[in-house]
């Protein structure tokens, strides 16, 4: 009879783990990710993002399938909700988060030597200016496709953007556009140049890269093939703000995401 009683316990199915437990598993992923790659964002650049993803992706691609024979394939949907917290956190977290906490990235130096590609989107400096009086004007007319619309021309304006201690003859690494387009004079003095932001995803670069050719052909200063300009920024609170506003909404979105995959998975079950 024992041995009878000991054989059914061991036929017995198991009882399958409550989803709490898969629930809060998800969510420790997804927001351990972005927590993560906080440090990550503010003192590395897009390529050490790249980077880390695909260090991390084979060890968390392998932990994932172990748990599946625990939690099933629904885990999957949680690496891959984690590895979209983790760049999100990147781009727009961590740079609000620096800001506020006065930390600065390793990327300041961009005014003093050429470091390549802009890897960052938002760039904080200390001690720097414009030159005001190297500034270019140029005038274009975008083609609308709208029929009858009128048309007005654009002024970009662009300066060198140094560090406070710069000396005639030294190079110029990085341009300030004038965000100032409908108006033919540029206020530089109203710019701020502590704080400034890439335009090198932006549809008017073009344009101000040209203004950027021509200032260096008319004042003597070396131009690369795609110069770096930044847009000074009068109110980068603000700017930061929306940008951390932005990241936590994703954040909460991913985090709502899989709330609902796991509410799907227990249905499928039931009703299984």
């Amino acid at each position: 009879m024992l041995a009878l009683v000991k054989n059914w316990e061991n036929q017995k199915p198991k009882r399958p783990d409550p989803p709490w437990k898969l629930l809060g598993l998800g969510l420790l992923f997804v927001n351990g990710m972005a927590a993560l790659f906080l440090p990550v964002g503010l003192f590395g650049t897009m390529f050490s993002t790249v980077a880390f993803l695909g260090l991390l992706f084979l060890p968390l691609f392998y932990l994932t399938l172990k748990l599946t024979k625990f939690y099933g394939n629904t885990i999957f949907f949680a690496l891959f909700l984690g590895f979209l917290s983790g760049p999100l956190s990147a781009l727009y977290l961590s740079h609000a988060f620096g800001f506020f906490l006065g930390l600065q990235t390793p990327e300041q130096t961009i005014l003093q030597a050429d470091s390549g590609i802009l890897s960052s989107r938002i760039f904080r400096f200390t001690n720097s200016k414009f030159l005001y009086q190297y500034q270019l004007l140029k005038t274009a007319i975008l083609k609308t496709k709208a029929p009858g619309s009128i048309t007005k021309p654009l002024y970009f304006h662009v300066a060198p953007w140094v560090p406070t201690d710069w000396k005639e003859g030294e190079p110029v690494h990085v341009w300030a556009a004038c965000p100032q387009l409908s108006e033919k004079v540029c206020d530089w003095e109203k710019q701020n140049p502590r704080v400034g932001e890439s335009l090198s995803a932006s549809g008017l670069y073009s344009y101000y890269s040209e203004a950027v050719r021509e200032a260096g052909k008319k004042y003597g200063f070396a131009v690369s093939e795609n110069p770096r300009i930044l847009l000074p920024i009068s109110n980068p609170e603000g700017v930061l703000v929306n940008m951390g506003i932005l990241g936590i909404s994703g954040l909460l979105v991913l985090n709502y995401l899989w709330i609902i995959g796991v509410i799907i998975w227990r249905r499928r079950l039931a009703n299984s």
